[in-house]
């Protein structure tokens, strides 16, 4: 089987929010904690729905689930069903070791497929048949927001010229982007108002991806727009912080 680099290709509502999932680097001293948070999802004035993401241990000593859950309301629910990913990673030496991905739709089973990670003999196997390269610092798309909430706390979430590689890997491509944090600034979202730090994409002067994380939470994500040629693509806010799951029955 050739080992190959797939053609880009977005994952329609599900792609667009996690692009904001996709710093990595070096992580250390990760002290993980459970959690589970709401969003809701828009378009502009039109609203798309809400998302969930929960993370909780699962397995062996040092490794974690982190689950993602999309359900689209009103008009959007006659284009995409629900969606539902999930990540098992390990922490190895103190870096995140993606293990485990899957992703399922509801509406559309053809878009199903998992992830394996074989870190002995770094290769990926997708269950559509896919053999890649693995090497090291990449991760699946939704194991990589705990790594940029370790990136910017490494960095105090100090602005700068300093941008971060990452490389993620789904089922038919693995990409790189460059990011870097740009600013500190007050915003309002459904839970609240909040003084946050703000992350951009900075590779592509056509797409512009920017996130706000905050440092009273830990950098929790409170925010997230994608914006393509000016225009907004999607944009997810903050409704709620839930009791974290209990880690004995997740």
């Amino acid at each position: 089987m050739t080992i190959r680099t797939a053609r880009p290709c977005l994952r329609g509502l599900s792609g667009l929010l996690l692009l904001w999932l996709v710093l990595s680097g070096p992580v250390q001293a990760l002290d993980l904690t459970p959690s589970d948070t709401t969003y809701t999802l828009s378009r502009g004035f039109l609203p798309l729905g809400e998302a969930r993401f929960r993370l909780y241990p699962y397995g062996e000593p040092d490794c974690w689930r982190y689950e993602y859950q999309a359900r689209p309301s009103g008009l959007a629910r006659l284009f995409i069903g629900n969606v539902t990913e999930r990540s098992e990673f390990c922490i190895v030496d103190g870096q995140l070791q993606s293990q485990y991905f899957e992703f399922r739709r509801a509406d559309k089973s053809a878009d199903n497929y998992t992830l394996h990670f074989n870190w002995a003999e770094k290769v990926v196997r997708s269950s559509k048949g896919e053999l890649r390269q693995l090497e090291p610092g990449m991760v699946d798309r939704l194991a990589q927001q705990i790594q940029v909430q370790h990136w910017v706390i490494q960095r105090k979430g100090e602005p700068g010229e300093a941008q971060i590689l990452s490389t993620k890997v789904e089922d038919d491509r693995v990409r790189s982007y460059r990011f870097r944090i740009t600013g500190r600034e007050r915003i309002e979202v459904p839970a609240g108002r909040f003084d946050a730090v703000r992350v951009e994409r900075v590779d592509d002067p056509r797409k512009s991806t920017r996130f706000w994380l905050l440092p009273e939470q830990n950098y929790l994500a409170a925010q997230v727009e994608q914006v393509k040629e000016g225009s907004e693509q999607l944009s997810i806010k903050l409704q709620s912080i839930n009791p974290p799951p209990d880690p004995s029955s997740p």
